[in-house]
């Protein structure tokens, strides 16, 4: 079927193919805004076949894409073979396996603390009061039943964003080499 001879038509259709909803489509068109004639519009048999049109042609352009460089990977394999370049053949191999998704690139990332769990009470309400501050710490010693003793605190928390505690710090490592992955 070739392109809808009323313009409007066409461009709703395009924008119905790309995914946009019907109104939309029917205002971006250059219609004023209105759902039941854009549903309307959505029905007519010759505005339906036009987007089935587009969007198998997307599909067959998305699919020859693929298939096109598993093609040209497997050439260019072939290639490395007869000119005797181990890397190349490697590389293309990769490539096409990553392609397939047989290969997949992981990282393993490690959270690391120096910090140690707190062992009292006040080790609680001095982390309290440093992520949030005193008045909550005072707030949860008291909901416990806990003495709030101001001294013991502050001398294991430092004050607002000055706090000698060591933080978390995301360390990143390279991936083990895994003999499944290796080809």
């Amino acid at each position: 079927m070739a392109i809808l001879s009323n313009q409007r038509h066409e461009k709703f259709a395009q924008l119905l193919a790309e995914g946009r909803s019907a109104s939309e489509s029917y205002v971006l068109a250059g219609y004023r805004d209105n759902r039941h004639n854009a549903a309307r519009l959505k029905s007519f048999e010759p505005v339906r076949q036009r987007v089935l049109e587009i969007q198998q042609a997307g599909a067959t352009r998305a699919e020859i894409s693929l298939e096109g460089i598993l093609r040209e990977l497997d050439e260019a394999i072939s290639i490395a073979k007869q000119k005797g370049q181990p890397n190349a053949l490697i590389n293309a191999a990769q490539l096409r396996a990553k392609l397939g998704g047989l290969l997949v690139e992981k990282a393993e990332i490690a959270v690391t603390t120096e910090q140690n769990e707190p062992t009292s009470a006040a080790e609680v309400l001095a982390d309290v009061m440093e992520k949030v501050g005193e008045r909550a710490a005072q707030a949860l010693a008291e909901a416990f039943g806990i003495q709030f003793d101001r001294a013991a605190i502050m001398a294991l928390y430092d004050g607002p964003n000055g706090s000698q505690r060591q933080q978390q710090a995301i360390e990143w490592r390279p991936p083990r080499s895994d003999p499944k992955r290796e080809l």
